[in-house]
């Protein structure tokens, strides 16, 4: 073989060898790349889930939630049989209409009660000031927070028990919120609200309660005129 043609030989064998070493490296660095662009998403998506892990994982709410819970457990819902005599009654009578408008929603559940101990015990002292109180109860009984609303619920049928007709003229608000209470799909609010509807027309005379009822009869709201018909029916035969 002469000396170009070995000439020509190697220079095509270096050709080869550096065209094979650039499509290697073409191969290689592909995934080298993809490998650092992977370890940087991975690195991303970390981040991104140290983030959001607080609300992902519900602490926020389970927080909020908890807290409510805890407020909730500090209002204890007692049984009219249950509740005990007020130590200082005119301390209580000074501090009642405070305690009922107070933006402290644990300081108004202790004030309801207050209001069913007063009218169990001691009802003569809290006759001046009913009508201020019947507007505050049915203030507590529009309240979203479903502990101050049913307290409200079951401190207005100790008033229907204790006071009988003589709160018929203050009625209406307390009468409202209690059949719109009755019809609401929160089952232990509508319960307590149904009880309080008997306590009211087993207490309030017939004669007093029946006009107070029959503009509910033919109320827009469908379940309100079921309500308000089931308390003239109970209502009616004690006319009697």
């Amino acid at each position: 073989m002469s000396e170009k043609a070995l000439r020509d030989l190697n220079t095509i064998l270096g050709t080869e060898r550096k065209n094979e070493g650039s499509s290697k490296a073409c191969l290689t660095k592909p995934s080298v790349d993809n490998a650092g662009e992977n370890i940087e998403e991975c690195q991303k998506k970390k981040n991104c889930s140290s983030l959001v892990s607080p609300v992902a994982n519900g602490n926020q709410a389970v927080t909020a939630n908890s807290g409510e819970e805890v407020g909730n457990a500090e209002v204890e819902y007692i049984e009219s049989e249950n509740l005990n005599d007020l130590e200082d009654i005119d301390t209580c009578l000074k501090t009642l209409l405070a305690g009922l408008d107070s933006k402290d929603w644990v300081l108004v559940c202790d004030a309801l009660n207050n209001v069913r101990r007063l009218s169990i015990f001691h009802k003569e002292a809290m006759l001046d000031m009913l009508g201020d109180v019947i507007t505050s109860i049915a203030k507590s009984l529009k309240s979203p927070r479903s502990a101050v609303c049913k307290t409200a619920i079951m401190t207005s049928a100790d008033i229907f028990s204790a006071y009988n007709d003589l709160i018929i003229d203050s009625l209406d608000p307390l009468l409202v919120q209690l059949l719109l209470k009755s019809s609401q799909d929160k089952r232990f609010v509508c319960e307590a609200a149904e009880r309080a509807l008997i306590s009211m027309t087993t207490w309030i005379s017939p004669i007093s309660l029946l006009p107070k009822l029959q503009p509910y009869l033919k109320n827009k709201n469908p379940r309100i005129r079921a309500k308000a018909s089931m308390c003239f029916s109970r209502s009616v035969p004690r006319l009697v």
